[in-house]
This record gives C-alpha cells, structure tokens and sequence, in this order.
C-alpha cells in the first residue's frame, strides 16, 4: 500500500483536476449517549539522526538526539461514533499526507479526525522544502510510514482506553512578557490558553488534556541540529509529571510571527519555557468549570487555495511540493469542532492574530479555540491588509496566494 501512495504523490506534480464548482463540506453531530467517552496515548516518531530538519534553513540534516518527537492521541467517543484530536510533533504536513495518515485509523471517518502539527523546527521534513539544496526534497516517505503506524497504535490504544468521563475547562492568559512575543507588531498577540481536562467518572483519575497555546515552538537556536519537541514535548512531559496525565498539545494563531520570548535560546531554554506554560496550563485548570457534553459535532469544509507565489510554484513543478492541484489551486480543509460550551475552528496553515480576531468577531464567538496548523500546511494566513503590507513580505513568499488567508476565512465563516 505505502509503496502505491508513494507512486500516487510523485505523480501529483504532474497532473492537475478539475474544481468542483461547490466545495465538498461535512457536517456530523453525535449525541453522547449517557457519558462521553474519553481516551489518550502516545507514541514515539522519532527519526533517524540524519534526516533533513524541517523549517530555518535547506540543508540542514541532524546529528544528534535533544528530546523525542511524540505523537499524542485524545479520542472522544459519542454514542457509537468515535473522534480524535492528534498532536504530531511537526512542522507541518500536507493534506494528502494527512489523509494518508488517517486512513490508516481503524473505525474513525476522516472529518472527524484533527491532525495537529506542533510547528517545531527541529524535526524531519514532511513537506519536502528542506533538502540538500533549493529546490531539493528533504522529504523522507519511509519516515512518514512509520508516523502512520504510530499514529494508529496510538489512537488504537486510546480508543481501547477509554472511560466514561467528566470534562472540565478553564482559562488563563499569556503573560505580557516572559513566553510568547510578536516579532512584527508587539501589540499583536493571542493571549488565550483555554484547557480542556477529562477525568474518570468513577475514581477520578485524568484521562486527557487539551493544552493550546499559540507559539513557534523554535526555542532551539536557528542553526540547531538536534532532533527536539521544542518546549512542547516538556510541556507535556512535565503535565504528566505533575500528576495530570496524557496531554495534546494543539498550537493556535502563532502566525506572523508569534516566537518565544526567553532566554537562551538553547536546551535549557527550552526547560524553561516549557515548564513556564505548564505552570500556565495549570493556572487555567485551577479556574476550571465542568463542561457538560451533550454532543460532540464537527462541520468540514474544503477550500481552494491558488498556487500563485513563486516558491509555491516552482516547488510544485519541481515535485518538491507533491500537491494535487485543481485547476492551479490545492486543495485544503477548515473544520469546526463543538464538545458542549467548547468550539474549536480548526485552520490548515499559520494564521497571524489579527485574522483570528476577524473570525471570531465574524462568529460572534469571542472565545472561539483556534487548532492551528490543522490538517494541512499552506503557509502563512493573513488578513487582506497585512498580506499587502511591506514589513509581511517574508510571510507573503510564504503563503501560496497573497489572499490565502482571506479564502479560509470566508470559508470558515460565510462572511466576505
């Protein structure tokens, strides 16, 4: 089977489709039949030391290990429908890589699963632009295999796991120095940490948490060669540590250019950080109040993103970029996801504040949860104003059309 999908992505780049005049959507609501159900697990899905790391630089391949990269699992089961939110420790992976991975899931339907890159600049290249030279795929497709079958052991275990559970949630704010900073617009940043916690009804022990928080996970200096989670794999560590169980991580509206603010920049940076947003995820579970679930639900969306920028361009003729096109344009998904009083938008690329605050305004939902980086990478999403603005030429290049973020906005909300 891997070797037929690898065959079918390296035709991608030649072959193009025609687009649907409607674009296809999805929409489930599964009623949760007494309690909701809810499961965790991880796996390991660290590479070889060698392989080209993804983000900074094109040429830059591993030498040694700092920390595991991680896939981490919540599944939530309603009635007899199951859902899953998935942590990759990633910088990002493509959406017919993402559906690669999810048709390797055993009794979940693909729009019901959230594959969540990290965003971590020091693991392997999943997307092909960091190869040896520009232009040169640093994409390795027997490591993508095995992030599959982890990913399926993991969900599997999840699945196998889970309890009848009480959900709580609670909220708390990014301090205005000492973590995350915008490196364009100081005043730009989502402060948000909203966490989600299950417990076992009958005894009480955790079953999972959902921890977001919005921030390039690049506390590892630029030209860093050691495989590292970033602080999001101490993060997570240290919520287990402290009693708290399975964590998942998801990243929100990190774009243009959310990065860590601490000191240095380096693996007991990395220490440091991590550690202060568990303390914060902390902080948002002491003012934590039950959520009642009475259904989980989940609305999908495909939307057409033009293939337009120069980089896009050349890497999709090139194969660097295995993208199925329509028409010139990819293919790329929004979702919506609902557990009771908490939603969650779910965006496939790196939207920058400002765009994030437009949405939720546009859905009257002030405390709307943004999954970022969620089931494809497309780059930077930016509102109109900022996508013509000179000092956002770097995220521009970046994006695959300048009007890229406006495009899952309005598919996200209706609105124009």
């Amino acid at each position: 089977m891997f070797a037929a999908s690898g065959l079918a992505a390296a035709c991608a780049g030649v072959f193009q489709h025609g687009r649907p005049e409607v674009p296809a959507r999805y929409h489930v609501r599964a009623a949760v039949d007494g309690a909701l159900r809810v499961g965790s697990a991880e796996r390991d899905v660290t590479p070889a030391v060698g392989d080209y790391l993804a983000g900074f630089d094109i040429g830059r391949t591993s030498t040694e290990l700092s920390s595991p990269l991680k896939v981490r699992v919540l599944v939530l089961g309603a009635g007899s429908r199951w859902f899953a939110i998935v942590g990759l420790d990633n910088l990002g992976v493509m959406r017919e890589d993402v559906d690669w991975l999810k048709a390797g899931l055993t009794g979940f339907a693909n729009g019901d699963v959230f594959v969540c890159a990290s965003h971590t600049h020091a693991g392997p290249d999943l997307i092909g632009l960091w190869g040896y030279y520009f232009l040169s795929s640093g994409r390795d497709r027997e490591y993508l295999a095995s992030v599959r079958e982890a990913m399926a052991a993991a969900v599997a275990e999840a699945k196998a796991n889970a309890a009848p559970a009480r959900l709580v949630q609670g909220t708390a704010r990014v301090p205005g120095h000492g973590l995350g900073k915008n490196a364009n617009r100081a005043e730009g940043c989502d402060r948000r940490v909203r966490v989600v916690s299950a417990f076992a009804q009958d005894d009480g022990r955790p079953l999972g948490s959902l921890l977001p928080l919005a921030c390039h996970p690049e506390v590892m200096p630029r030209r860093n060669t050691k495989i590292s989670a970033d602080f999001v794999g101490v993060l997570c560590d240290a919520w287990r540590a402290r009693g708290h169980g399975q964590a998942v991580f998801v990243n929100g509206a990190l774009g243009a250019m959310i990065s860590p603010e601490v000191q240095p920049r380096d693996e007991q940076g990395v220490r440091t950080f991590g550690e202060q947003a568990c303390t914060l995820c902390e902080q948002a579970l002491a003012t934590a109040s039950p959520l009642p679930v009475d259904a989980v639900e989940v609305r999908r969306a495909d939307v057409y993103l033009p293939m337009t920028t120069m980089g896009f361009r050349l890497g999709r003729l090139t194969t660097v970029l295995q993208r199925e096109l329509y028409d010139g344009a990819a293919r790329s998904t929004v979702g919506w996801l609902r557990l009771g009083a908490f939603e969650a938008i779910a965006v496939p690329g790196e939207v920058e504040p400002a765009l994030a605050e437009r949405m939720r305004a546009q859905l009257h939902r002030p405390d709307l949860v943004l999954f970022g980086l969620c089931d494809d990478e497309v780059g930077y999403l930016l509102r109109a104003q900022e996508a013509a603005d000179p000092e956002y030429a770097y995220e521009r290049s970046m994006s695959a059309c300048g009007d890229a973020g406006e495009r899952v906005r309005v598919a996200l909300t209706g609105e124009p």
